[in-house]
């Protein structure tokens, strides 16, 4: 199976919009599926909020200015093996 990656861009919003954009796609999430958040800062309320309600996230600092976060449902086993093969 391979799981379709949700982009989320939020370089340019100011917080919380990059809280509200993630939170809002999330609990549309369908199993196979997994959001990439590209973000200049880390979302450090998101945090609480994906342990909160059972996601799973990978929080890569790309550069300077940039973060890539990959979150997935922690239900979704098939998907976090999948992206952390696209990690390694």
């Amino acid at each position: 199976m391979r799981a379709k990656e949700i982009t989320l861009d939020a370089c340019d919003l100011e917080p919380p919009g990059p809280y509200e954009l993630a939170t809002t796609t999330l609990k549309n999430l369908q199993p196979g599926e997994y959001v990439r958040l590209l973000i200049p800062r880390q979302p450090r309320l998101l945090y609480p909020w994906l342990a909160e309600h059972g996601y799973t996230e990978i929080t890569r600092h790309i550069n300077n200015e940039m973060f890539e976060i990959y979150i997935w449902s922690g239900n979704d086993a098939d998907t976090g093996s999948e992206i952390n093969n696209l990690l390694k």
